[in-house]
């Protein structure tokens, strides 16, 4: 079956667009170029777009945490429970507040009456046993006596008899004491954890906005410029959605949260989107160099297999995932790149200094005009990337992206790795990544991206991709604290293609990763290992995208799309909390599936609305003992069936 010239536009410009560019407004809208106006000194082009999707559904929630007494608790609660009475009971104290109180020190403080309370016991009953026996007219118990008494140090008399007594029942109290304390602690501890159990569960109907990284609803506006000679030339691009919200924040600081308001705020809901750069192009026999300055994103290393443009199946792997892009929030790009007729043919390298990446908010209200920064913090923000690639088989590529968890590092809120850096750890404990990837092109008829593939001569074209990311971290104890990002190792794997037979665009991922946790953003709060006791944890899952053309011999304007994932975090666990406890045998399962059905119209190319039925579910546990007393158990269970209903429109 031979496809149509109208077929080959659609699937060329679907993958284009739809599957592979998204976002990357520069490159996107240079090949676009929907309205274009020409001069003597070059040709502008500009154009709008918009995309939303509004959901309506229904989510129901359920958390049960349960906590088992062991035969140790039981023994531990019913001593320590009587202790603490006497302790209160007689003037030692009030009762125990475990939002006050530490469960170590009032524990102590019990042990201490009970121990001192039993040793004065002990030492009178002692001299007493002594007293007697002296004065028994016996010599036998006489005789031991005396034994007992010059055998510790002592003299046989009154004095002897009185200090001996003394420091026995200082040794017995003390003894006693440590034991009482100990079950005091255990009921306590047994206390606390029982008034965490709960069995409640919740169900709504509810109605939102997606994509959520946009907040609902974006609306863009792009214009690009170059020179006749393509040489020199700018692109850049506005934004207007709900996030230009918190820039209002940069120039109004001071303003206090509960003023803000977002109806009035959201008339400065616009803001400067992915790129907004200035950039030259400079030849030579071997190579061309580029120089851009500002902010942007350059995807010639990128990875190509997207996340489905966060309309369908949520929690799915984007193109980042397997390769980061570079990108600066202002800042400067280098490249060079390999002529086609020289011996660097396919040959690039690159590299970013993102200067906002460290200045951030800060410099957003500065009035000082010479704002700097010294050159080793920038470069501490800096990326570096290389890559070759051979036509119509493969293309592999290395990157570092300098990263930093200290909080002059404005990529991320002020509180991002606040407990990390509270716990001891500086910049220099973790530096950034190495990336590495290979994209295996021998299915695309020599085209460098399925966007380039003719698909009248290969109707069947592949592109599989696979990328690897190990972070610098310096030391390992800076793991527990986010293993999403200072994993041990992260792979990810991607493919995406075009079928000729039902006219099928599909693409999907696999990925994995290991590394440690303190389990805290994982069990809701309920376990938070201490320093250096994290969690061994393994993620992984894989998600897919299939869309089959509903008319493949009509006009092709509907098709029918499929869509899922399923992630799971398991992890395994022994050691102290940051609560002081003692946690073995810890295990946790998370497990979050996807799935979406659904229908889509294009229309003026590749405009579209669709609409589908979707379902998300996430199922969690989690056991283990706590200080030998307890077993602590949680389950917790979260689905939502929604219908979206979305457009999208490039003008």
């Amino acid at each position: 079956m031979k496809m149509s010239k109208r077929t080959k536009k659609f699937f060329a410009s679907a993958a284009l667009l739809s599957l592979v560019a998204g976002l990357s407004f520069a490159e996107t809208h240079e090949l676009v170029k929907a309205h274009t106006l020409e001069s003597a000194a070059g040709n502008i082009s500009f154009g709008a777009w918009g995309r939303s999707t509004f959901n309506v559904g229904r989510s129901n929630t359920s958390t049960k945490i349960t906590v088992d007494e062991t035969a140790l608790g039981k023994t531990a609660s019913t001593a320590g429970t009587a202790a603490i009475e006497d302790y209160i009971a007689n003037g030692g104290g009030t009762a125990f507040n475990a939002e006050t109180d530490n469960v170590k020190a009032y524990a102590t403080a019990v042990g201490t009456y009970a121990g001192t309370k039993a040793g004065t016991e002990a030492a009178t009953a002692k001299g007493a046993e002594l007293t007697a026996a002296l004065t028994s007219g016996d010599a036998e118990k006489m005789a031991a006596a005396a034994a007992e008494i010059t055998g510790a140090g002592y003299t046989a008399d009154t004095a002897g008899i009185t200090a001996y007594c003394t420091a026995y029942g200082t040794a017995y109290g003390e003894k006693y004491g440590t034991q009482v304390g100990e079950a005091a602690a255990g009921a306590l501890i047994v206390n606390m954890l029982k008034a965490q159990e709960k069995d409640v569960s919740e169900s709504k109907n509810y109605a939102s906005l997606a994509p959520d990284w946009s907040y609902g609803a974006r609306v863009g506006f792009w214009i690009i410029g170059r020179t006749t000679d393509e040489h020199f030339g700018f692109d850049f691009n506005l934004d207007a959605d709900a996030r230009a919200l918190f820039v209002h924040k940069l120039w109004d600081s001071d303003e206090a949260a509960a003023d803000v308001n977002y109806n009035e705020d959201g008339k400065y809901a616009v803001a400067i989107g992915d790129q907004a750069k200035i950039w030259g192009l400079f030849d030579n026999p071997l190579f061309q160099t580029k120089l851009a300055f500002g902010r942007m994103r350059e995807n010639e290393l990128r990875g190509s297999i997207g996340d489905f443009g966060q309309r369908e199946s949520g929690d799915v792997k984007s193109e980042d995932d397997i390769f980061q892009e570079i990108w600066t929030a202002t800042g400067l790009f280098a490249s060079i790149k390999g002529n086609e007729d020289s011996a660097l043919k396919g040959f690039y390298m690159n590299g970013a200094v993102d200067i906002a990446g460290v200045l951030g908010l800060e410099s957003a209200t500065d009035t000082d005009s010479e704002k700097s920064m010294q050159l080793y913090d920038a470069l501490r923000d800096a990326q570096f990337g290389v890559g070759y690639t051979v036509p119509g088989l493969f293309q592999i590529k290395s990157q570092f992206w300098g990263d930093s968890i200290a909080e002059s590092n404005y990529r991320y809120s002020a509180n991002k790795y606040k407990a990390a850096r509270e716990a001891g750890y500086d910049m220099n404990d973790y530096y950034g990544r190495m990336e590495f990837g290979i994209d295996w092109l021998g299915f695309m008829g020599g085209a460098n991206g399925l966007g380039d593939v003719d698909l009248e001569k290969t109707p069947n074209a592949n592109l599989i991709e696979l990328g690897v990311k190990v972070p610098i971290v310096t030391r390992e104890g800076l793991r527990d604290y986010d293993p999403e990002k200072f994993y041990n190792w992260y792979a990810c794997l991607g493919t995406m293609g075009v079928i000729e037979k039902g006219f099928i665009l599909y693409k999907g991922h696999l990925w994995g990763g290991q590394g440690t946790s303190n389990l805290s953003q994982y069990s809701y709060g309920l376990v938070d290992m201490a320093k250096d006791n994290g969690a061994n944890i393994v993620m992984a899952g894989g998600d897919f995208l299939a869309e089959v053309c509903a008319n493949p011999f009509g006009k092709q304007d509907v098709f029918i799309g499929l869509s899922g994932n399923y992630n799971i975090t398991s992890a395994n666990g022994d050691g102290d909390m940051k609560s002081g406890l003692t946690v073995n045998d810890l295990k946790l399962r998370q497990h979050k599936i996807g799935c979406e059905v659904y229908v889509k119209k294009t229309f003026a190319a590749n405009n579209f609305i669709f609409a589908g039925i979707a379902g998300d579910f996430t199922i969690q546990s989690m056991e283990g003992n706590v200080n030998g007393l307890v077993d602590l158990k949680y389950d917790g269970k979260t689905s939502k069936f929604y219908m979206p209903i979305g457009i999208e429109m490039f003008f």
